[in-house]
C-alpha cells in the first residue's frame, strides 16, 4: 500500500507539471497571436527618387547620400547631342547626412546646388504595418530650408526660409510590391506675386498642397523598378504657365551596404521645397534628366 501511494503521488505530480507546461505553451501561442509580426523592408532606402519613403535610419546609424541630376537630355531638340544628352551639365547635386536617434526617429541635414538650399529635416515613423494586424505604415516628415542665393527681394533672413510637412502612408502588398501616398504641404515665406498667370490671372502662392504617389516593384532579389509622381494643387502651376508635375522613374539596385538608383525625371529639384513648386521641364518636349541616388550606411 505504501509503495502504491508513492507511485500515485509521483504520477499526480508529473501530471500537474505537464498541465503547467501545456498552459505555458498555450499562453506563449496566444501572446504570439496577439503580437503580429512586423512587416520589414517596405522600401530599401529612406528616399525613392524624389519621394521620401516610410523607412527611417536605424538607431546609432549614419547614412550618407548623394543625389545627382544631369542636364536635360533634349532628345527632341538640337542641343542634346552637343551636351552628350545632358551628361555634360549638372542641373542639381545634393549630399545629405541622416542619423538614427532611435529605430523610428531620424534627423539630418543636406545641401543642394539648386537655390543653394541648406536644409535640416526629421522623420518619425509612428505606425508600423503588421502581418495579420495593422495594414499600413505611417511616418511624419518635416524640413526647414534656407537659400543663401543673393537676391535683393529676399535679403532678409526670414524671406529665405521655406518649410515642408509631409505625411507618408505606405503598404507592402506582398514581397514584390510596395506603394505609398504622400500628402504634402510646402510653405515659402517669400514668393514674387507681381507675375500674373497669362489666362486666369492668379499669382504664386506661399502655401502649396500636393499629393505624391510612389511605388517599388521588385524585379529580382536585388533589383526593383521604382516610380514617384507629385501633383500640386495650384491654379498658378500648369503647363500654360510653364509648370509641370514632377514625374520620376528608375531602377533600384541593392549592393551590400549601398542602395543605388538610376533614374530619369523632369525635375531638377531634389527636395520638396524645390521640385513641388519649381518643376519647369516637360517630359513631352524631351526635357528629362538622367540622374542617380546612392547611399552608404555607417554603424556606430
Amino acid at each position: 500500500m505504501k509503495n502504491l501511494l508513492i507511485i500515485m503521488l509521483v504520477l499526480f505530480s508529473v501530471n500537474l507539471f505537464a498541465q503547467d507546461d501545456l498552459m505555458d505553451m498555450l499562453e506563449d501561442e496566444t501572446e504570439a497571436e496577439a503580437s503580429p509580426e512586423k512587416v520589414m523592408a517596405t522600401f530599401k532606402g529612406i528616399k525613392l527618387i524624389n519621394a521620401q519613403t516610410i523607412q527611417t535610419t536605424k538607431k546609432r546609424t549614419l547614412e550618407f547620400s548623394i543625389t545627382h541630376r544631369f542636364g536635360n537630355m533634349d532628345v527632341n531638340g538640337s542641343t542634346g547631342k552637343h551636351t552628350l544628352y545632358g551628361l555634360e551639365n549638372a542641373s542639381n547635386i545634393r549630399f545629405s547626412f541622416d542619423y538614427g536617434l532611435t529605430d523610428k526617429l531620424s534627423i539630418g541635414w543636406g545641401r543642394s546646388k539648386m537655390n543653394e538650399h541648406i536644409d535640416v529635416h526629421a522623420k518619425f515613423r509612428f505606425l508600423e504595418q503588421k502581418k495579420g494586424g495593422m495594414p499600413i505604415s505611417a511616418a511624419y516628415y518635416v524640413n526647414a530650408a534656407i537659400s543663401p542665393v543673393s537676391r535683393p527681394d529676399t535679403f532678409e533672413l526670414v524671406n529665405r526660409m521655406s518649410y515642408v510637412h509631409q505625411l507618408i502612408i505606405a503598404c507592402k502588398l506582398n514581397r514584390s510590391i510596395s506603394l505609398e501616398i504622400l500628402p504634402t504641404f510646402v510653405h515659402r515665406n517669400f514668393v514674387d506675386q507681381t507675375i500674373l498667370h497669362p489666362s486666369n490671372g492668379s499669382v504664386d502662392e506661399n502655401d502649396i498642397f500636393a499629393l505624391g504617389f510612389a511605388g517599388r516593384f521588385k524585379i529580382t532579389k536585388r533589383m526593383a523598378f521604382v516610380i514617384d509622381y507629385f501633383l500640386p494643387f495650384s491654379e498658378f502651376r500648369d503647363a500654360e504657365n510653364n509648370f509641370y508635375n514632377a514625374l520620376a522613374v528608375g531602377v533600384e539596385i541593392e549592393t551590400g551596404g549601398h542602395v543605388f538608383h538610376i533614374n530619369v525625371t523632369n525635375s531638377a529639384g531634389i527636395i520638396e521645397n524645390d521640385f513641388i513648386p519649381s518643376t519647369t521641364s516637360n517630359w513631352g518636349d524631351g526635357e528629362y534628366k538622367l540622374g542617380f541616388n546612392i547611399s552608404r550606411v555607417f554603424s556606430f
